[in-house]
């Protein structure tokens, strides 16, 4: 029999005063978290913390004597106690992300035991931290290996325990079906399922549908918000209760309760998506009752009810069912798109109104991170736990309270949605003389919801406005036209920037043209059209100017989505005439826009520079000298290695690929300090990897990769002299990101290689044996991991890169691994993303391109897998160079295609054009060569055994 563990008093101590230290006002906690980070390689640390969470009632007293008021003393211990057990908990969870699948079998079950006791705590915060800890838990083992759990949950929800256990029961549950939705059908075998295996749902769902009928509202809510959680998976034991469920939403309509009634909407959107058949019968009596709901008095419960809409028209339902109730909803909705009178979008775009011309303060800056880094940062292991908060209940941004999905937004989104699934006429008439009204009236509020709905109805409306587009636009321009604008009120500016470039599309669609695709391309704009579009793009750049940088933001989107729209509709073409005044204004704007929008107007930068693209920008030096130059002062002015460079360097990497040559003059000071960046991020990697002190920065690190790979995509061959001067010390440098142990170090690191690979081979190739194998180490099964998928994908691209500019006989001696390598994410053994899958595919054709007598023998172990991701990738260079593998190794192994034929055939009908006329003729010759291998008759049933669509094109290349 196994001994039960117990803690060591001399560790219980020790760890229950740093945990108690952490919380004293003044503590060094940064030294703290240091000391608990070491503790975390203690084999049975995770055991301590579980004991501390579960069982620390009766902690140490010289934790407890915070107060020396003997009065106050206990109440002040008691919460103390809490804050220390609950850090313990969030601890404990943050370790059992990683570690717990690595925990022996005894301390996996010590630990699930003492979640169970706390579960059903007395204490409520316990009992949520409990349930956080639980779904960390379900994510490693799954249900699978935690039945007692199951049968605590389902005892718990029948009432067998008391209302602490019913509190964590549902806490728990709602959270591992929101993160873990699959392990509701888990199948599990026993006494509380019977001889069958039965689904987890099959237990859980009657007790909760029971549950509807509590006494208690917030039951009630809570049981009806998990079932409603289930939707997304559909278990099979809630699909089997649907009819039990819906009969048990419909008697909860009229619940006493907003909470319960909110989860009766979204319970009702959930079936209208899913289930629609379920509501035909009562679908009458539900959009009135939406209708009135959308009204409620409680802003959840109508904002809920705007989610209708939107479920609604996304139904295979008949919109001619709300065409009767239209004239009464276009007024609710545009009711309810009126800005609360304390909005805090409001306050911060009036409190930037006052605050023109002065610094941003600290609380209005955006977290800067690189941007393909995100999920990586976690949340602090005692994050709300030093406010005695629940751990669940995280503090927003205060940027993102500004952008919260709220009744507003939602009913905006609702008319949109509507104008783009009925016509015009059952939109307009109702609608336009509402919005005429509200843009004469005193109140901003009322006339910024006209301009909302104006936007809103863009889309699914223009050919019903087409006649009213000048008089609409010349309407708005004076919002924002200096010298001063009409309206001052920011928010009024604000939308007005959104609605004009909803209808920069239109613009530049000639007038009187038949209804195209957005986005289609035009030959030609109509000269009035192309004067209305100069007139917006400037109204917008005067706001870009703006002193009020909430203004500037709106500005900014509305200029990127213009931009966007004149590369899709003129291939930019209308905006060279016009480039001069825009490059102006950026670069005044990245010159001097506060901290907070420098991103938002380096992308639109960025984007002005993609749209016009660099043949454009070769011929207007000074346009990019414009672009530039701000930037690189604004680097030095905020110091080489401050965070605020990271939307810089950024903005760099990306004006670098759009520019191509027109970049080259700065190259050389872009580049030089990327490598210097980089030498000094990966000094302070080794640092920190050796427990020194260090001013690492993860995001400095990837940024500096990121535009050094920028500059060495743009100028291609031309940058060669400058890898040339950073060499040796650049290949080191890249080779020690590309075994980095940080996921999107290593994406930055391989996107580099690979274009270093394809500019100047020569200086990355003397390395190719390092190279290769911390490519393949990328691309081992273990090291697959969702995660890890963004670099394995640029791992295993720049190993083809490699292998192109390779000398074969240098390559022989790796082509086997590569192979395997390659084929791994194509064999279904692992679940990869397509991107991966597709440079894989791409990977071995280069591989069989380059060596074809070593990849050929290989052939019968992939070669159906790899034609059906061959077939799936879009028409370029890089298939055509893998499609040349193919026919390579194809010529020398032809048995695999004959066995693989109906994949092979997929694949060579692919194409939609290959520009390679060598290549087109190369798979016709590969074609005859293996009809006359099996011959005609054999050929004719191979054929005839592939789809009509395939075997129509295959037959014509044939002829």
């Amino acid at each position: 029999m196994a001994l039960v563990w117990q803690p060591q008093e001399a560790a219980y101590l020790q760890l229950c005063q740093l945990l108690s230290d952490f919380q004293k006002p003044g503590a060094n906690q940064a030294l703290i978290l240091q000391q608990l980070d070491q503790a975390r390689h203690v084999a049975d640390f995770n055991n301590y913390l579980s004991f501390i969470f579960s069982k620390g009632d009766n902690l140490p007293m010289e934790v407890r004597q915070q107060q020396q008021q003997r009065r106050q003393q206990q109440q002040q211990q008691q919460h103390f106690i809490l804050l220390v057990r609950q850090s313990a908990g969030l601890l404990l969870k943050n370790n059992l992300k990683e570690q717990y699948a690595g925990l022996s079998e005894d301390f996996r079950n010590y630990i699930k035991g003492d979640l169970l006791h706390v579960l059903c705590h007395p204490e409520r915060v316990l009992r949520h931290t409990a349930g956080s800890i639980t779904t960390t838990v379900v994510g490693t083992l799954g249900l699978s290996g935690w039945p007692e759990l199951v049968v605590w949950l389902g005892a718990s929800l029948q009432g067998s325990g008391d209302s602490a256990a019913l509190d964590g029961a549902l806490d728990s549950l709602a959270k591992i079906v929101e993160d873990h939705p699959h392990e509701m059908d888990t199948r599990l075998v026993g006494a509380s399922w019977g001889p069958a295996p039965a689904p987890v749902s099959n237990m859980l769902v009657p007790p909760l549908l029971a549950l509807l009928g509590s006494l208690a509202a917030e039951v009630r809510r809570r049981a009806l918000a998990v079932l409603n959680e289930m939707f997304g998976q559909m278990p099979a034991g809630f699909q089997a209760a649907l009819p039990q469920y819906t009969e048990a939403v419909f008697k909860l309509a009229t619940d006493e309760s907003p909470g319960v009634r909110r989860e009766v909407c979204i319970g009702f959107c959930q079936l209208i998506a899913v289930h629609p058949e379920l509501l035909q019968a009562q679908l009458p009596q539900l959009v009135e009752y939406m209708l009135v709901s959308n009204q409620d008095a409680d802003d959840e419960v109508a904002l809920e009810a705007a989610e209708f809409w939107l479920a609604f028209c996304e139904s295979d339902l008949g919109m001619e069912l709300l065409v009767p109730v239209m004239s009464r909803l276009i007024p609710v909705l545009m009711k309810n798109m009126v800005f609360d009178e304390y909005d805090e979008e409001v306050q911060a775009a009036e409190e930037a109104e006052l605050q023109q011309g002065q610094p941003d303060s600290e609380k209005d800056i955006r977290p800067t991170h690189a941007k393909h880094g995100k999920g990586r940062a976690e949340g602090g292991m005692m994050d709300g736990a030093a406010n005695g908060e629940d751990e669940e209940d995280d503090g927003d941004d205060d940027d993102e309270a500004m952008r919260v999905w709220n009744l507003r937004k939602c009913s905006a989104a609702a008319l949109d949605m509507l104008s783009n699934h009925l016509n015009d006429e059952h939109v307009l008439p109702l609608l336009l003389p509402i919005v005429q009204q509200r843009l004469g009236e005193a109140d901003w509020r009322v006339r910024e919801s006209a301009i909302l709905a104006l936007g809103a109805v863009s889309e699914g409306c223009h050919m019903g406005l087409a006649p009213y587009l000048t008089d609409m636009v010349k309407m708005l321009l004076p919002v924002l036209q200096d010298p001063r604008p009409m309206d001052p009120r920011p928010m009024v500016r604000i939308i007005t920037c959104w609605c004009l470039s909803r209808y920069v599309q239109w613009v530049l669609m000639p007038p009187g043209s038949a209804e195209i695709a957005p986005g289609a391309l035009l030959r030609r704009v109509a000269p009035e059209n192309e004067a209305l579009f100069e007139q917006i793009l400037a109204g917008l750049l005067s706001r870009v100017a703006d002193g009020n940088g909430r203004v500037q933001e709106a500005a900014c989107s509305g200029l990127a989505e213009l931009l966007e729209h004149a590369g899709a509709c003129t291939h930019g073409a209308v905006l060279v005439p016009r480039l001069q005044p825009l490059a102006d204004t950026l670069s005044k704007a990245a010159a001097s826009c506060g901290r907070r929008n420098l991103r938002i107007v380096l992308e639109a930068v960025s984007t002005t520079c993609s749209v016009v693209g660099s043949r454009v920008l070769s011929q207007h030096p000074a346009a990019v000298q414009q672009l530039v130059v701000p930037l690189l002062n604004r680097w030095q002015a905020i110091g080489f290695v401050e965070r605020d460079v990271v939307p810089i360097m950024e903005a760099l990497n990306n004006m670098s690929v759009n520019m191509g040559p027109a970049f080259e003059p700065y190259a050389q000071a872009v580049f030089e300090k990327g490598v210097m960046l980089l030498q000094l991020q990966q000094e302070a990697r080794a640092a920190q990897l050796a427990g020194s002190a260090s001013s690492y920065d993860i995001d400095l690190h990837m940024a500096a990769l990121d535009m050094l790979a920028g500059v060495a995509d743009g100028l291609r061959a031309s940058v060669e002299p400058l890898v040339a001067a950073a060499s040796p010390a650049l290949p080191a440098l890249v080779l020690a990101a590309c075994g980095d142990s940080a996921s999107d170090v290593r994406q930055s690191a391989f996107a580099l290689v690979g274009d270093l690979a394809k500019s100047c081979p020569s200086h990355v190739l003397p390395r190719l044996d390092e190279f290769v194998k911390l490519s393949l180490a990328c691309m081992e099964v273990p090291a697959l991991t969702e995660p890890n998928m963004p670099s394995a994908n640029n791992a295993i691209w720049s190993l083809g890169e490699l292998m192109i500019k390779a000398n074969p006989a240098t390559l022989a001696p790796y082509i086997v691994r590569v192979c395997e390598a390659a084929a791994t994410p194509l064999m279904g053994g692992v679940r990869v993303s397509r991107s991966l899958q597709e440079n894989a595919a791409i990977s071995l054709g280069r591989a069989a391109m380059v060596c074809p007598d070593q990849v050929a023998p290989l052939l019968p172990h992939f070669l159906g897998p790899w034609c059906n991701a061959l077939r799936n990738i879009r028409d370029d260079y890089e298939k055509e160079q893998a499609f040349r593998g193919l026919v390579a190794v194809v010529h020398k192994t032809p048995e695999p295609a004959v066995t693989a034929f109906p994949a092979f055939a997929s694949a060579v009908t692919s194409w939609r054009h290959i520009q390679d006329e060598a290549l087109a003729q190369a798979l016709v010759q590969l074609l005859r060569y293996l009809h006359d291998g099996v011959g005609t008759e054999a050929w004719g049933r191979l054929v005839a055994s592939l789809e009509p669509a395939v075997r129509s094109k295959l037959e014509g290349m044939c002829r």
